[in-house]
């Protein structure tokens, strides 16, 4: 079982990770997409398709995360 201070640590490390590589994106947009992808892959989602990916994430199609990944 996961604790939530691990979960807070892993939480605070990916923010780390989405300011180290940000600047890689040249737009905010795809930066959002980037950190909502890595974070829907780690969740707990039953299937790791684009559908369930995106609503995990929030968004309302997988359209972004599709554009992300092309």
């Amino acid at each position: 079982m996961i604790t939530e201070q691990a979960a807070e640590t892993w939480d605070r490390d990916l923010d780390h990770l989405f300011t180290t590589i940000g600047h890689h994106f040249g737009r905010v947009e795809p930066r959002r997409r980037m950190r909502d992808y890595v974070r829907a892959l780690l969740a707990p989602v039953a299937r790791k398709n684009s559908w369930q990916l995106a609503e995990h994430a929030g968004h309302s199609t997988p359209d972004g995360l599709q554009h992300l990944l092309s």
